[in-house]
């Protein structure tokens, strides 16, 4: 009977005991501020370089590594969800570690609070992380709530870094599992004051006949390698005028010296003919949202001139 007490005492001893937590150093302190402040603002390359460089590298290789062996099997789906379908694999290794993780970073969602200062409440170890409890002071303005917060940090030299958040991991796990729906954007744009709505919802249009014929027009004259009929005849005469014949010759040289420049091109029209437009300017003008597509921009247009549909830009 003694023995079972005793057995009993002990192992209530073991789970009682608190986990040894430590004071939040000035250094832990500053890093936590740095990716909070990051999260705040909205800004991607801001959240990207407010992470550890060992994350980043680890972040990179572990998906370039999921890539490489796709593309041997010849598949693109964790590419595409990724990247978008107009990226190719060569393009995606040349990505620095913080430009990687910023096209990553677009793909998840997350918001918060910017602050002036962060009270240390407690450092945790937690294997190669320490986890630090904060407590956020606001800007006068935002009030005298002080809000808690919790931020991974790893040691960087005499400084800290912060960890990937465990949120925006399971957000990139979920999109490679397909789970879920796909953030193009991390923060939404907030809407311009006095801007009028889009006229038509893009969940409910289609192309019309008009956009698809210059689309099919458009792709044949860049897969023939016709980028002088490209430029002249399916590209806006009010983006032409714009331009001085200078100007619109070495566009036509470019696009003819380069496959890359025309296989952009190409996968821009390919994804635009599969997508539903917004219709601006009294329906003469059709604007789809290409975003996290693999394209070095967001919108694409087309516009009618006359009875002809154009590429607007």
């Amino acid at each position: 009977m003694l023995r079972r007490v005793v057995i009993w005492c002990c192992l209530c001893g073991v789970f009682a005991s608190p986990v040894h937590a430590d004071d939040v150093s000035g250094a832990q302190r500053r890093a936590a501020l740095e990716l909070l402040n990051a999260i705040a603002s909205g800004d991607p390359q801001a959240l990207a370089q407010s992470l550890h460089p060992d994350e980043r590298d680890r972040l990179r290789l572990s998906l370039l590594t999921k890539l490489r062996e796709e593309a041997a099997r010849n598949d693109d789906t964790l590419r595409n969800r990724f990247f978008g379908s107009a990226r190719p694999l060569a393009d995606i290794e040349r990505l620095t570690s913080v430009d990687f993780c910023v096209v990553l970073l677009k793909r998840t969602f997350w918001r918060g609070r910017p602050f002036e200062d962060l009270k240390g409440l407690a450092a945790v170890r937690d294997g190669d992380l320490v986890q630090v409890l904060v407590k956020g002071r606001q800007s006068k303005d935002r009030g005298k709530v002080e809000v808690l917060a919790s931020v991974s940090l790893l040691p960087y030299g005499k400084e800290w870094k912060a960890a990937l958040p465990s949120d925006i991991a399971a957000q990139l796990d979920d999109l490679e599992s397909n789970r879920g729906r796909v953030l193009a954007q991390s923060m939404p744009a907030a809407p311009v004051a006095g801007a009028s709505a889009p006229t038509t919802p893009r969940s409910a249009t289609k192309n019309p006949p008009g956009v698809l014929a210059l689309l099919d027009a458009a792709e044949k004259a860049l897969v023939d390698g016709r980028c002088d009929l490209y430029y002249r005849e399916h590209l806006s005469p009010n983006f032409r005028k714009t331009q001085s014949s200078k100007s619109l010759d070495m566009l036509i040289n470019s696009c003819r010296r380069s496959i890359a420049n025309r296989e952009l091109l190409i996968a821009a029209l390919r994804i635009v003919r599969a997508a539903s437009p917004n219709f601006e300017a009294g329906g003469t003008r059709a604007v789809f949202d290409v975003a996290g597509q693999g394209l070095p921009f967001d919108r694409f247009s087309v516009e009618q001139v006359a009875d002809r549909w154009y590429v607007a830009e």
